[in-house]
């Protein structure tokens, strides 16, 4: 009894795997099949925002390891490329803090930095572009309790993040 309770355990469990294997799903890259590389153009900074050009493009080379869908290689050696530039670096306030009463300064307690840019995506000797010019954003909270310098700093760079997390998105799945 309990061999023929096995047995029909795995003829169900083989069923369910032969039929939900028919459903239409895909397991791995989105991307282009002809398209196996990419390179990381120099990033252009058009803001005053001190480092934000090196940040973003470390942060691509990061973001497009780990999603895995391109090998990222030199410029000579890549079948795609891709050029960012930074438009626009902007700092507002997200949660306000009273007034301190000794020094009667304000400070709002959490900033936001939020990162703007425009991406394209070329392949060497094709006129048109693969990913015509697309403008994404990048946003991060942070708190300044001590060197807002430094805190700004930091919420860039995670700003970058974001925004070059979504531009691999839009890259390996503009399909």
């Amino acid at each position: 009894m309990m061999k023929a309770n096995k047995i029909a355990c795995l003829v169900i469990g083989l069923g369910m795997l032969l039929f939900s294997s028919g459903c239409g799903y895909q397991v791995g890259s989105l991307m282009h099949p002809q398209v196996k590389t990419i390179a990381i153009a120099p990033v252009v900074n058009d803001t005053l925002a001190y480092n934000a050009s090196a940040e973003m493009r470390n942060l691509l080379s990061e973001q497009f390891m780990l999603d895995g869908s391109l090998k990222v290689v030199s410029l000579s050696k890549a079948d795609c490329q891709i050029f960012v530039r930074i438009t626009q670096v902007a700092f507002s306030e997200v949660t306000e803090r009273s007034y301190d009463d000794e020094d009667e300064i304000f400070v709002p307690d959490e900033w936001q930095a939020t990162i703007t840019a425009e991406f394209s995506v070329i392949i060497p000797g094709r006129r048109e572009p693969l990913i015509p010019r697309r403008t994404i954003t990048g946003s991060a909270n942070f708190q300044a309790p001590g060197d807002m310098d430094a805190s700004r700093r930091r919420g860039i760079q995670q700003a970058c993040r974001e925004a070059a997390r979504k531009v691999v998105e839009f890259t390996t799945t503009a399909w």
